[in-house]
């Protein structure tokens, strides 16, 4: 039997829409607040990502870190306006409604499985598989997310590990129950993600472990991957125990 550790968001389901909203939201009301004294957009975008990555360091994918930098956006917004037009921008009531905008990624019960997910995950148990479930997600939050999905469903609570910063070999190590002893009990060890860093850490463990990738492009400045060919996918993981597909119901297909 085999071992699959599985990524969550933009993997079972899809997540990354939901960021991809809140920006365009958050950006629409910038231009709604500010109108002819905004700049333009891509100073914006630019500006608002630079923020992000520095309260990543120490946020990771926590709760509040997009709505911290959103408002953060919109104070220097207001610091320009004040500079160049000699105006007082600033309003509580505009901060607050920005952070409701920066939190709408975790509004998990908008979340819906996707197909075939469950098909691929029902067999592979019903197989004698072990399923594990490794993601980066707010561990305040996951509980709640986990048991409106009905993770448990097809995850034991000893398979399911949660990280709020990028996963490392010793997050699947610790979620699968490697060790090199045991790993001859098993076939096949798999790594399944939509981001390399859902696959490539699993495979510094050891020869016996592989990747499926199953690419989905994202705004994350972290998880951002190469544009392949065709302009809306990225290009397929290279490494020798990997392979890619385009949807979770091609699993079953490659394994």
């Amino acid at each position: 039997m085999d071992v699959f550790v599985f990524d969550g968001d933009d993997t079972l389901w899809m997540n990354e829409w939901q960021y991809s909203e809140a920006y365009a939201n958050f950006l629409s009301y910038m231009y709604k607040v500010f109108e002819n004294k905004a700049p333009a957009l891509h100073l914006i975008w630019e500006r608002y990502f630079l923020i992000e990555s520095e309260l990543y360091k120490e946020w990771g994918v926590k709760r509040g870190r997009v709505a911290e930098a959103m408002v953060r956006m919109y104070q220097d917004l207001c610091k320009r306006v004040k500079f160049e037009y000699g105006e007082d921008a600033h309003s509580i009531e505009h901060e607050e409604q920005i952070r409701k905008i920066g939190d709408q990624p975790f509004d998990y019960e908008r979340l819906k499985w996707s197909s075939g997910a469950k098909e691929v995950l029902g067999k592979l148990k019903n197989d004698g598989h072990t399923l594990c479930f490794l993601s980066s997600y707010d561990k305040k939050v996951f509980s709640k997310k986990a048991e409106f999905l009905g993770l448990h469903e097809f995850f034991d609570e000893k398979h399911v590990r949660i990280t709020e910063f990028k996963k490392t070999k010793e997050d699947f190590i610790a979620v699968s129950g490697w060790c090199e002893k045991c790993s001859a009990s098993s076939s096949a060890w798999y790594a399944v993600g939509n981001g390399e860093s859902d696959v490539r850490p699993a495979l510094e463990i050891s020869e016996r472990w592989r990747g499926i990738y199953i690419p989905h492009g994202s705004t994350s400045q972290y998880f951002r991957g190469k544009r392949g060919m065709d302009y809306w996918t990225s290009i397929s993981i290279e490494h020798p125990r990997a392979v890619t597909i385009r949807t979770i119901g091609e699993l079953l297909t490659v394994v």
